[in-house]
């Protein structure tokens, strides 16, 4: 077990390093094992943490595996305001495939998302609902304005709406993307094959679908 276990973080830098180590901690359990894998004790655990100083820092699993959401989230909005601006071609369709090749690249936000109102909302206080709920907004409003951006003649309005279905979209479908080992051997069958995810079917083209929505016909 480290020092950590020991020594209280007295200082915000200290403090942050703990609540990293503890973030890292649950990112490694819960993509090799998803929910299950991921309880407060196998987190601190592998932290380097006692279950009672774990709660030092967070106030549940849950907290800790919402924080994880948020950093995943803060990523896919970072690399979407970055690369949005370089995209060529036809806007629509390019930003789409832009958007559902980054969520591909950050597996665990989606799986996470499908989690949130059933599990991760249901062990936390109402403090942490608010802080959570104004993150995900604050980054609603950054992605409506890389879609307005990128899409010429969108107003802010309809970006600001787009964003959030898309999220709705991302909620929904992205964790079927990642199947548990057992549902993925059962999709393997010949019989099941309809009922694989498809990105570009299942992400890609309703993301196309609610983005054109916005664009004035003069546009499109």
């Amino acid at each position: 077990m480290t020092d950590t276990t020991f020594q209280r973080a007295r200082k915000p830098a200290e403090r942050t390093l703990r609540r990293s180590a503890i973030l890292a901690a649950a990112a490694e359990l819960f993509d090799a094992d998803g929910i299950q894998g991921a309880g407060i004790n196998a987190i601190a655990a592998r932290a380097g943490f006692t279950k009672s100083n774990i709660y030092r820092y967070f106030e549940s699993r849950e907290e800790v595996l919402l924080s994880l959401l948020l950093e995943d989230f803060e990523a896919f909005t970072q690399e979407l305001e970055a690369s949005a601006p370089k995209l060529q071609g036809e806007p629509v369709a390019a930003l789409a495939h832009l958007t559902t090749q980054t969520l591909l690249a950050t597996p665990r936000m989606g799986r996470l998302l499908g989690l949130l109102a059933t599990v991760l909302e249901e062990n936390v206080s109402e403090a942490t609902v608010a802080s959570l709920k104004t993150s995900i907004g604050q980054k609603l409003h950054r992605l409506g304005a890389v879609i307005q951006a990128a899409l010429p003649g969108s107003t802010p309005q309809d970006s600001a709406w787009a964003a959030g279905m898309i999220g709705a979209v991302i909620t929904g479908t992205a964790p079927s993307m990642h199947p548990n080992p057992t549902v993925r051997r059962v999709l393997e069958r010949p019989e099941f094959a309809a009922m694989r995810p498809v990105p570009d079917q299942h992400l890609e083209r309703p993301i196309r679908a609610i983005l054109q929505s916005i664009v004035p016909a003069t546009n499109a």
